[in-house]
């Protein structure tokens, strides 16, 4: 089976613009994982995909065949929603064997053999005869998994399966989802507003921000190379630090600090924003130190320390560390950035790209 595409897609909801011309290419066994916030587009466009809703622009293609005009049925998608939508009336076997029944031509058999598999795969084998009002989230979940599995879809889809797991069983039920993708074969998009989500599962993530896409990349590009600011604040816990400064020769400087800059394409406007991830930052002696300030707040982790100040100029600025340092809220400290450090335009928002 072939790539899943989506071409220029747009569409307005409730008088706003909640997909915005949108495109990407799902390969062939590829598993693409859109990232965003509550309202940022992602849910609606994995709506767009199966049916739910039409485009009012834009193509969707599986396999170069046009589908965004074909009814739910037509497409031929495995699809597990966060909510399940699992019938409490049918046991856990009627649930896995549904579609395969409602959509007709297999036989008897063959259903029973295929759901026998798939639960099988998944640990359900004994739960088959179970009411799935009886099972718990963790199960549930399975269940609904399996009916996906069952069935030979095109492509699969995944919209925050594991939003109403607790913590502990999200590990087992990711490590589930992964092992059907693989198995299958087939494209897969998955929605999540979980970093650790996409960033465990993608072979590609797709950071999503009012209705568009802000950047398509593997999850070490996405900490690595943010193709904008937002991309930037949003990747990475804690995200990365933003501070204005102003391009000096081989310096950018703003209000005392000055960050050592490597070659740089020229900025319009002569001024810019330096990021850097808190993780690059050192303890550094008052008088080299790249960044000093007043410590706001220490946050004691298990394996880091994670320290909040304001540099001269009101900026607040976190480090995280490994090792801890004997400080508290009004302490004077010092750090030098220790890593890649990113330009954007204060503009546009943009990466500034190196010279």
């Amino acid at each position: 089976m072939g790539e899943l595409e989506v071409r220029g897609v747009s569409k307005r909801l409730g008088g706003h613009q909640a997909v915005d011309d949108v495109s990407f290419t799902v390969a062939t066994g590829e598993l693409f994982v859109i990232l965003g916030t509550s309202g940022s587009g992602k849910s609606t466009l994995l709506r767009l995909i199966c049916g739910l809703e039409r485009p009012d622009a834009g193509q969707i293609l599986l396999d170069g065949r046009e589908i965004h005009t074909l009814p739910p049925r037509q497409r031929n998608l495995g699809m597990v929603f966060q909510d399940y939508g699992l019938y409490p009336a049918m046991d856990v076997r009627g649930n896995i064997a549904y579609g395969l029944e409602s959509r007709g031509g297999l036989p008897k058999d063959e259903i029973q053999r295929r759901v026998v598999e798939a639960a099988g795969k998944l640990g359900l084998g004994e739960m088959l005869g179970r009411s799935t009002q009886d099972l718990s989230g963790g199960e549930q979940q399975r269940v609904a998994l399996a009916r996906a599995m069952v069935k030979d879809a095109d492509a699969y889809l995944f919209d925050e399966p594991l939003s109403n797991l607790d913590p502990k069983l999200r590990h087992h039920a990711r490590r589930d989802i992964v092992a059907v993708h693989r198995e299958k074969k087939r494209p897969s998009v998955y929605v999540t507003h979980d970093q650790s989500e996409a960033f465990a599962m993608a072979d590609l993530v797709a950071v999503m921000s009012h209705g568009r896409v802000q950047q398509v990349s593997t999850p070490d590009e996405l900490l690595s190379a943010p193709a904008n600011t937002f991309v930037a604040r949003f990747v990475g816990s804690p995200p990365m630090n933003l501070v204005p400064a102003a391009l000096d020769g081989g310096v950018a400087r703003a209000s005392g600090v000055e960050v050592p800059i490597e070659r740089v394409a020229r900025s319009g406007s002569g001024r810019v924003i330096v990021g850097f991830r808190p993780e690059s930052m050192r303890p550094a002696h008052t008088a080299s130190a790249a960044l000093s300030g007043t410590v706001v707040d220490v946050e004691e982790g298990f394996v880091e320390q994670i320290v909040r100040f304001t540099t001269g100029d009101g900026t607040e600025v976190t480090a995280v560390l490994e090792d801890d340092l004997p400080i508290g809220p009004g302490d004077p400290v010092a750090f030098d950035v220790d890593g890649h450090v990113h330009l954007f335009d204060p503009v546009t928002e943009q990466a500034i790209p190196r010279a």
